[in-house]
């Protein structure tokens, strides 16, 4: 039985992501920042893995339906 699901991705935002079967929870790592998102099925995950592109399955499947936190963010050195 598959725990835990690692992928990499050749996407302009979405570098990799992270699934938890049993917890339910998609850890997406940006080029700028990590998002986990909570209580996401096996469909909605299944749907954003496979997908051509991370970036607009993620704005199809997963934005604005699961509860999210953000857990860093880069700083870029012009900010600092």
């Amino acid at each position: 039985m598959i725990k835990v699901q690692n992928n990499t991705y050749d996407s302009s935002t979405v570098e990799a992501s992270s699934y938890n079967y049993k917890e339910q929870i998609l850890t997406v790592l940006f080029n700028h920042a990590t998002y986990i998102y909570y209580n996401v099925d096996v469909s909605t995950y299944n749907n954003f893995a496979t997908a051509t592109s991370q970036g607009r399955a993620l704005n199809e499947f997963i934005k604005g339906k699961f509860k999210f936190d953000k857990v860093n963010e880069d700083v870029k050195v012009e900010d600092i």
